[in-house]
C-alpha cells in the first residue's frame, strides 16, 4: 500500500504536465488563429485607407482632363469667332488723334465700318458728310489690320475708262503692289474684301462701306 501511495504523486505530476502541454498547444493554436484572423483586418484597414486616396486621385485626374477639354473647346470657339466675324478689327475705343466718337483709331488714321447698304455714290456722300472719304489703301504696313476685314465694303476706288486706270477719290492712281483688283462683276467701282484684294462691282449695287479720316 505504501508503494502504491508513493506512485500517485508521480501519476498526478504526469497528468499535470500533460495538461500544461495541452494548454500550451491550445495557446499556440489560439495565437496562430488570432494572427490569421487579424491579418485580414489589417489588410481591410489598409484597403480602407487606400480607397479614399485612390478615389481622390481619380477625381483630381478627371477634373484635370475636364479642365483641359473645356479650355480646348473655349479656345476653338474664341478662334472661330475671331476669324469669322464680318469685320475683323479691334473695336476697343482708343484715342490717337482727333477721331470722331466710336471710330476706330489705327496708326493716326480714323476708320468707321458702316453696316447700312448704299450704292457707291451714296456711300461717298455719307463719308463726306462726316468730313471723311471712302477707304483708301495707301500702305500695307500702316494699314495692316485691313487684311483681317471680311465681307465686301465700298472703298474710294473707281475705274477711269479714258486712261484705263484705277484711281482713288483724290485722283491718285492705284499702285499695283498695294491692292490686287479681281474682276467679279462688270463695273467701274470696287469693293474691299480682305488680304488687300479689291473686287470690281457695279457702282449702283448696294453694299456696306468703310469711311476713313486721316488725322495728319
Amino acid at each position: 500500500m505504501g508503494w502504491i501511495r508513493g506512485r500517485r504523486p508521480r501519476h498526478s505530476l504526469a497528468m499535470s504536465e500533460f495538461r500544461n502541454y495541452n494548454l500550451e498547444l491550445a495557446k499556440g493554436d489560439f495565437s496562430t488563429r488570432w494572427q490569421k484572423q487579424r491579418c485580414p483586418v489589417i489588410k481591410s484597414k489598409c484597403r480602407e485607407n487606400f480607397t479614399p486616396l485612390f478615389f481622390c486621385c481619380f477625381i483630381a485626374v478627371a477634373m484635370g482632363i475636364r479642365f483641359i477639354v473645356m479650355v480646348t473647346i473655349w479656345t476653338a470657339v474664341f478662334l472661330n469667332s475671331l476669324f469669322n466675324q464680318e469685320v475683323q478689327v479691334p473695336l476697343i475705343e482708343s484715342y490717337c488723334g482727333p477721331c470722331p466718337k466710336n471710330w476706330i483709331c489705327h496708326r493716326n488714321n480714323c476708320y468707321q465700318f458702316f453696316n447700312e447698304n448704299k450704292n457707291w455714290y451714296e456711300s461717298q456722300a455719307s463719308c463726306m458728310s462726316q468730313n471723311a472719304s471712302l477707304l483708301k489703301v495707301y500702305s500695307k504696313a500702316e494699314q495692316d489690320f485691313l487684311k483681317l476685314v471680311k465681307s465686301y465694303h465700298w472703298m474710294g476706288l473707281v475705274y477711269i475708262p479714258t486712261n484705263g486706270s484705277w484711281q482713288w477719290e483724290d485722283g491718285t492712281i492705284l499702285s499695283p503692289n498695294l491692292l490686287t483688283i479681281i474682276e467679279m462683276q462688270k463695273g467701274d467701282c470696287a469693293v474691299y474684301a480682305s488680304s488687300f484684294k479689291g473686287y470690281t462691282e457695279n457702282c449702283s449695287t448696294p453694299n456696306t462701306y468703310i469711311c476713313m479720316q486721316k488725322t495728319v
